[in-house]
C-alpha cells in the first residue's frame, strides 16, 4: 500500500510541476509578447489564471501529507501527549468536515458552469477550471485521513 501511495503522491507532484511549467512559460509569452511585440496574447493569461487555481488546489492536497501547512500548534504542543494527539485528530476531523462542504459546492458549481465558455477562449469550458474545487477537496480529504491513520498508527508505536 505503502508503494501505491508513493506512485500516487509522485503522479500529484509530477501533475503540479508540468501545471506550473506550463504556466510560466504561458505568462513569460504574454509579457515578451505584450512588451515587445505590442501584441497582448489575452488566453495565455486567463489560461495561466485556471492552472494556478489547478495548482492550489492540488498543492494543498501535497501539503497535508508533507505537513506544511500554516498552523497554529501553539496549544497543541502546551498539552501533554496523549491529549495533544485527540486535538490534532479532531481538529483535522473538522477540516475535513469542511471540505466536505468544499467538495459538494465545487459539485454544485461544475453543474453551473459545464457549459459556459471562458471568456477568451470559447473551446474551454469553466467547468473544467471549478472542477478543481471538489476535486482538491476530496484529495485533501483523502490525504488528511492518510495524515490521520499516520498519527494514529505512531501512537501505537507502529511504522508507516
Amino acid at each position: 500500500m505503502n508503494k501505491l501511495l508513493k506512485v500516487y503522491d509522485l503522479i500529484m507532484e509530477s501533475i503540479i510541476a508540468v501545471f506550473f511549467a506550463i504556466m510560466v512559460i504561458l505568462l513569460f509569452a504574454q509579457v515578451v509578447s505584450r512588451y515587445v511585440f505590442n501584441f497582448p496574447v489575452m488566453w495565455s493569461e486567463e489560461i495561466g489564471r485556471y492552472l494556478f487555481i489547478w495548482i492550489v488546489y492540488l498543492g494543498s492536497s501535497i501539503a497535508f501529507i508533507r505537513k506544511r501547512h500554516l498552523k497554529v500548534d501553539f496549544l497543541v504542543r502546551k498539552i501533554k501527549e496523549p491529549y495533544s494527539i485527540y486535538l490534532e485528530v479532531t481538529l483535522l476531523s473538522i477540516i475535513m468536515i469542511f471540505l466536505f462542504f468544499v467538495f459538494l459546492y465545487g459539485l454544485k458549481y461544475i453543474g453551473i458552469y459545464w457549459d459556459t465558455p471562458a471568456y477568451s477562449i470559447s473551446y474551454i469550458k469553466l467547468g473544467w477550471v471549478y472542477a478543481s474545487v471538489p476535486i482538491g477537496g476530496i484529495l485533501m480529504i483523502l490525504n488528511i485521513i492518510r495524515v490521520i491513520l499516520s498519527i494514529l498508527n505512531n501512537k501505537r508505536g507502529e511504522t508507516i
